[in-house]
């Protein structure tokens, strides 16, 4: 299976098992992946997908590959707008608009970024899934340890990336792993993190990944039988 296939299986898969009624994707990322997508979404009843494209060259590309398909999913499935994610979500966000599941593809700047998940992060429903494409590249890797050590979003799924760390940081974890104990709290004060705790060590080196976002203060994180059986043991 090659890395498209993987992908496609990955996303695809998420989707069945999430079925989301409403989805946003950020950016048009691989147009064969987005495709898939937009499949296996158009297989359930009721299903959105708002794509933004923030540049005309994926917007023309996006509608010349669904024109060409002639399958009818643009006008029914999918919402196409043309303008940076960082400029449309406030207006989304204070529409009271919320999403279910939430795809990010790979940003150039990581401001730009971290503006484009706040409003995300805003609309996602509690529990709602967020998959990052491209998940090992410098900008979205950023993205994928703020979520975890800072959003405490929790690893749902990942899938394997053929890169590796710099040999540098790793030894240097290597060395800071074997001092003592008193050694390990002056340094943290002053070395950057990512140096002290791998992606490996987050679960993060990985190209794609899914997380999931945490339960809304005060919800109950357990499914219905669990619920349950907790209410008649009291």
């Amino acid at each position: 299976m090659n890395l498209l296939e993987s992908q496609t299986a990955f996303i695809t898969t998420l989707i069945k098992e999430h079925a989301p009624q409403d989805t946003l994707q950020l950016g048009l990322g691989n147009l064969d992946l987005t495709l898939s997508v937009c499949q296996a979404l158009n297989q359930l009843d009721n299903a959105a997908l708002t794509l933004i494209t923030p540049s005309l060259s994926q917007h023309s590309s996006f509608l010349k590959e669904m024109n060409k398909l002639k399958i009818g999913m643009l006008s029914d499935l999918v919402e196409l707008i043309r303008t940076p994610a960082d400029e449309v979500l406030p207006d989304f966000y204070f529409q009271n608009r919320t999403i279910d599941l939430a795809i990010i593809n790979e940003n150039e700047a990581f401001d730009q970024a971290l503006v484009a998940f706040y409003y995300v992060d805003k609309m996602l429903v509690s529990k709602g899934t967020v998959i990052i494409n491209d998940a090992d590249s410098p900008v979205m890797k950023k993205l994928c340890r703020y979520l975890v050590t800072e959003r405490e979003y929790t690893l749902q799924r990942t899938l394997e990336s053929t890169k590796k760390g710099p040999v540098v940081s790793r030894l240097l974890r290597k060395q800071f792993n074997r001092a003592p104990e008193i050694i390990k709290n002056t340094v943290k004060t002053f070395i950057n993190s990512e140096l002290l705790i791998s992606d490996e060590d987050l679960g993060l080196e990985c190209s794609m990944v899914a997380l999931t976002k945490r339960a809304e203060e005060g919800e109950i994180d357990m499914d219905f039988d669990t619920l349950l059986e907790s209410i008649i043991n009291e």
